[in-house]
C-alpha cells in the first residue's frame, strides 16, 4: 500500500477537486472524512467495513477477565504449596502465572481473542489487515497503551466479525422492487384525476387502493419513549443542530454507549434514512429476515417499516406513523 498514507485533494464519489477547509462535497454533496489517526485505513472502509469498535466498559471488562485468568490459578497453586514448601510455593505460582499468560499471548495472535475477550464477545485485529495481531504489536499494545493504535478491538456482537467476508452493501433495491405506476388510459383519466386528488390512487388492473403515505415514523424502543420522525431529527445524548429545519431529540443515557451528537433520522420517500455521525459505538439497522447491516459513518442508509434501528446499545422498532 504505498500510497494509503497520502491525503487526497478531490472528492472520493464524483472526482472533484476539493479545498482544504471543505467539509462538503459543493457538487455531490459528499461528505469529507478526515483520515484515521495512526492507521492507512479507517474502521468503516476497506477491510474493516461494518466492523464496529467495543466501548471502553467491555475493553476493561475483558481486561479484568485476563487478569483474573492469570491470578486466581497461580494463587491458588501458592496457597496449595505454601504449607509444605514455601520457597518452591513462590516459583510455582509464578511460573504457572508466566504460563497462563503466555497461552493468552499465543491464542491472541492465533485467533484474535484471549479468555477476556471470548467471555465478552470481542476480538483483536491489525488496523491494516484485519487479522489478528503479531506478537510485536500484541506486546507493544499492552506494555504501551498510550501509543498509536496499530489494532482494534471489534464488537462481534453487534457488527462484523473482521474474520469473516465483508457483507455486501446495502442498497435502496433491497427494500422491495420499485412499483412504477401505469399511465391511464384516456377513459380513465377523470377517475384516475380523481383518485390522486384524494391522495388514494387506484389500481386499475386490480380495484385495490393503494395505501396512503404516512406524515411521519415512529421508533419504538423496549421500554420508553417512542422516537417520531418528521422531516428530520437528530437523535444523541445532548445533540446539538446547526440549522433550524432539524429536530433535536435527546436520549438519556446512562451507560454512555451514545454519542452527543449520535445519528440523523430523516422521513423522506417513505423510508426512514439513518446517518451514523462517526460515533464511538456505531449505529445498525436489521431487517425483518435478521440481516445485521452496521451503518458506515457518514453515508445516508436506508430502512423500512419493520426493521430495527440500534443506537449504540439502545434498540428500536420502526413503525409507521399517522397518515399524511
Amino acid at each position: 500500500m504505498p500510497s494509503a498514507l497520502v491525503g487526497s485533494l478531490s472528492c472520493a464519489r464524483c472526482s472533484r477537486i476539493l479545498a482544504a477547509a471543505e467539509r462538503f462535497c459543493t457538487r455531490c454533496g459528499a461528505p469529507q472524512v478526515a483520515a484515521a489517526t495512526g492507521a492507512a485505513t479507517a474502521t468503516g472502509a476497506g477491510l474493516l467495513a461494518g466492523v464496529l469498535p467495543a466501548s471502553p466498559t467491555r475493553r476493561r471488562t475483558a481486561g479484568v477477565v485476563d487478569v483474573l485468568a492469570t491470578i486466581l490459578p497461580a494463587g491458588a497453586l501458592l496457597l496449595a504449596l505454601v504449607g509444605t514448601d514455601p520457597a518452591g510455593a513462590v516459583g510455582a505460582g509464578l511460573g504457572l502465572a508466566v504460563v497462563v499468560v503466555l497461552a493468552q499471548l499465543a491464542l491472541l495472535c492465533r485467533t484474535g481473542r484471549t479468555l477476556g475477550l471470548a467471555v465478552t464477545r470481542l476480538r483483536r485485529v491489525d488496523v491494516l489487515s484485519a487479522l489478528p495481531p503479531t506478537v510485536t504489536t500484541a506486546v507493544r499494545g499492552a506494555l504501551a497503551p498510550w501509543s498509536p493504535h496499530a489494532t482494534l478491538t471489534a464488537d462481534v456482537r453487534r457488527g462484523r466479525d473482521p474474520l469473516t467476508p465483508a457483507m455486501p452493501a446495502l442498497h435502496v433495491q433491497q427494500l422491495g422492487p420499485a412499483v412504477v405506476p401505469a399511465a391511464p388510459a384516456p377513459a380513465e383519466g377523470r377517475r384516475a384525476a380523481r383518485a390522486r386528488h384524494d391522495g388514494t390512487p387506484e389500481d386499475r388492473r386490480g380495484g385495490r387502493r393503494q395505501p396512503a403515505p404516512h406524515a411521519d415514523v415512529r421508533l419504538v424502543p423496549v421500554s420508553g419513549d417512542a422516537i417520531v420522525v418528521r422531516g428530520t431529527v437528530l437523535v444523541g445524548r445532548r445533540p446539538e443542530a446547526d440549522g433550524p429545519d432539524v429536530t433535536v431529540h435527546a436520549l438519556p443515557d446512562m451507560a454512555r454507549t451514545l454519542s452527543r451528537n449520535h445519528a440523523v433520522l430523516e422521513w423522506a420517500d417513505d423510508l426512514l434514512w439513518v446517518t451514523d455521525l462517526h460515533t464511538t459505538n456505531g449505529t445498525t439497522i436489521t431487517s425483518p429476515e435478521g440481516a445485521v447491516q452496521p451503518l458506515v459513518p457518514g453515508q445516508r442508509t436506508a430502512a423500512a417499516t419493520g426493521w430495527r434501528v440500534e443506537l449504540g446499545e439502545r434498540e428500536y422498532t420502526v413503525t409507521a406513523g399517522g397518515p399524511a
